[in-house]
């Protein structure tokens, strides 16, 4: 028997404790993680089970009224699945998340789906039960992503590997950094207001509560040259993937390959061990533009990429996917 059960506060321990356990789940679904812009969300999380057990979780906040997102306060969303877990039961727990909001009178859910290479275990059931639900694609955004594991590495473009021979020439430092303000104040927030216009998603408040709430998984790398802070990169480590969230160089640190240095000696010395490598998306305007220069820049590291696709469903379609199951024996 499948239930369907609203998340609550007084069931943080056991949600924390099932999110390792999910063969697509990274840290950022933990509630240390979640639930620091709790009071900008209307949480709408759930919890599936099955036969008692805890079998998978739902993150989504309401929109509004009628509609559910799951999550809009997260780069991914989506169904997070026991990494045992059967097809056949997966495709029924997102039909069940279905029926459980449209009995709520929610009319759409907007899904943001993980890319694949956050899963442990192929996970591409659901991706067949948004189909089965008739999901509309309104949104795909390019993750620039590095596969550490493949046979076939792609060189380094040549201007890369030029920036990160002049950085070794002007000696340049990588430190490893528990002290965020030093990349948010002189390098980070200057440079998004000086050539966007725009602020970093987290302040340095959120990333030092997230930081110590979360603790090894979100670190800090700076780059100096003679004592001066010239680049840094802020990484999300998870199991599998070391993911750049935030890296950024000054004018001079630019002249002298800095940043290029830095996410190579990321690279090759401190998640060489990891899968992936991942660079975030390129794209703007809700994924309808693309920044073909950033684009091009972690493409010069070899990253290639990943779609990210983001769905718009009807609850009522909950009915479609119970219609699709046959048995023949």
């Amino acid at each position: 028997m499948i239930k369907v059960v609203p998340y609550i506060p007084e069931l943080r321990t056991e949600w924390d404790e099932f999110v390792p356990q999910c063969k697509n789940a990274p840290f950022l679904f933990l509630r240390s993680y979640m639930d620091y812009h709790k009071d900008r969300f209307d949480d709408c999380s759930l919890m599936i089970y099955r036969n008692e057990r805890l079998a998978a979780l739902f993150p989504a906040n309401r929109k509004n009224e009628h509609t559910i997102i799951s999550h809009e306060g997260l780069t991914y969303g989506g169904l997070l699945i026991s990494f045992d877990e059967y097809s056949e039961n997966t495709i029924q727990y997102f039909a069940e998340i279905l029926r459980y909001y449209h009995d709520a009178g929610i009319q759409k859910l907007f899904f943001k789906q993980i890319p694949s290479f956050y899963a442990s275990v192929s996970c591409e059931d659901i991706d067949y039960a948004l189909f089965l639900a008739q999901a509309k694609v309104f949104r795909v955004d390019l993750n620039s992503t590095l596969d550490l594991r493949s046979p076939n590495t792609i060189p380094y473009q040549r201007r890369r590997k030029t920036g990160i021979n002049v950085a070794k020439k002007n000696g340049i430092q990588i430190v490893e950094t528990s002290d965020f303000r030093q990349f948010w104040n002189e390098i980070l927030i200057p440079n998004l207001q000086q050539r966007h216009g725009a602020s970093p998603v987290h302040s340095l408040e959120d990333i030092e509560y997230l930081s110590q709430e979360n603790s090894g998984c979100i670190r800090q790398f700076n780059a100096y040259n003679d004592g001066q802070i010239v680049a840094g990169c802020t990484i999300y480590e998870m199991k599998n993937t070391a993911r750049a969230q935030y890296f950024s160089g000054c004018n001079e640190g630019r002249k002298i390959g800095a940043l290029d240095y830095l996410i190579h000696y990321l690279i090759t010395e401190v998640f060489h061990q990891k899968h992936y490598f991942d660079f975030g998306n390129s794209n703007i305007e809700k994924g309808k533009k693309v920044n073909l220069g950033l684009l091009a820049w972690k493409g010069g590291f070899g990253a290639r990429s990943f779609a990210q696709r983001f769905y718009e469903v009807e609850t009522s379609n909950y009915k479609l996917i119970n219609q699709a199951f046959i048995y023949i024996s």
